[in-house]
């Protein structure tokens, strides 16, 4: 089979499955494990597919929309649906009655938030859509810190936004990253980064809610490098590779 064949097959199967690893595409294509990492190299080089840690995954989303591209706000939403629904639940089940807590703008973070306890807490976010889902009020406070908004993402960013944070203090902190690789947090944009790592350095115990499809994954800023104290929620579809490369770094929820 000639490259341009491999290179081809290979994006259909990773548009087919989604993601594959390095011993199917051999097993499929006939080729030695080189050939196949050869390959995925030049195909991430290229764009056509994204290569993580013993495989690939395809370089569109649901939607049929480069990965490269940050998805909306509602794309986000319908993607991994029962995943972060498996994770949210967990990281809920973190907070106890009168936390401070900090609660990052994601989608799985939001879900968290509609799983906390009805039991009194403070809660402070950076997210629009989570401060509405306290907005009528109850027994949980909730602040939302200002900042320059972020339409697509319904979030507030930038300096002010750090600012408010460098004044407070939280007994937790949740967030949602872009990628997790060798132990380094990742986000597609600098000032939520820098946001993150602030709410992390302000906050007592540190939880980063991933599904699989976070993990082997570089983004564009690398904000944070994980300890032994702090925690990853994530979902069982992670590879045993993942996992072992996680609690090498941190403590695991899942």
């Amino acid at each position: 089979m000639l490259k341009e064949e491999r290179h081809n097959t290979i994006v259909e199967m990773c548009r087919a499955r989604g993601t594959v690893t390095v011993r199917e595409i051999a097993d499929i294509l006939g080729v030695s494990d080189m050939t196949v990492r050869r390959d995925l190299m030049e195909l991430s080089d290229e764009g056509r597919i994204v290569r993580f840690r013993g495989g690939a995954k395809t370089a569109e989303n649901a939607f049929g929309r480069s990965l490269i591209c940050e998805p909306s706000h509602l794309e986000r939403q319908l993607l991994h649906i029962e995943e972060k629904t498996h994770i949210a639940e967990i990281a809920a089940t973190q907070v106890s009655e009168g936390d401070t807590i900090f609660l990052g703008s994601s989608t799985t973070v939001e879900l968290a938030a509609q799983n906390l306890p009805a039991v009194p807490l403070r809660i402070v976010t950076n997210s629009l859509p989570i401060f509405n889902l306290f907005a009528d009020g109850d027994i949980r406070e909730v602040t939302l810190i200002g900042g320059t908004y972020r339409y697509h993402s319904g979030t507030f960013m930038g300096p002010l936004a750090e600012s408010a944070l460098e004044s407070l203090g939280f007994d937790k902190a949740f967030i949602g990253v872009n990628g997790i690789q060798d132990g380094s947090l990742y986000t597609s944009y600098f000032d939520a980064g820098r946001l993150y790592q602030i709410a992390f350095e302000r906050a007592d115990e540190h939880f980063v809610l991933a599904d699989w499809s976070k993990m082997d994954m570089r983004g564009f800023y690398s904000f944070y490098d994980l300890r032994p104290e702090d925690t990853v929620v994530t979902d069982p579809a992670v590879s045993p590779e993942q996992l072992e490369s996680l609690r090498a770094n941190c403590r695991v929820l899942l």
